[in-house]
């Protein structure tokens, strides 16, 4: 049960914390929705280690289901994590594609969660 004195000090906090104008990056949430779950976290260990790879080749190595990887690899790309090859736009129906880590977004956006949470 809360006290008197406990609802005080919460009264205290504030509900939201936002940054400080010049704080954190505008696309500090991004790498949290990006990074933020298992899936995508061993999509782009495997990528790293392996090189770049199809959907059926990270679905079995990672054992989950294509659909479960389709999803997160669809998110991956539109936040620039992953590379495509050929281009998304650029691929035809029924084409197998190539995913790839883009290293340079993906070190900044660990570097960003780093610090955000203070680790860094």
């Amino acid at each position: 049960m809360v006290g008197d004195t406990d609802r005080a000090r919460m009264g205290d906090m504030p509900r939201r914390v936002t940054p400080a104008p010049g704080g954190w990056s505008e696309w500090l949430e991004d790498p949290i929705k990006a990074l933020g779950n298992l899936v995508r976290a061993g999509i782009i260990g495997y990528l790293r280690g392996e090189g770049p790879a199809t959907r059926a080749e990270i679905a079995a190595a990672l054992d989950l289901p294509i659909p479960t990887i389709a999803a997160s690899l669809k998110a991956m790309v539109q936040a620039g994590l992953l590379t495509t090859d050929p281009p998304i736009d650029k691929a035809r129906r029924g084409q197998r594609i190539r995913y790839g880590v883009d290293q340079e977004t993906v070190t900044r956006m660990y570097l960003q969660l780093g610090q955000a949470i203070g680790e860094i």
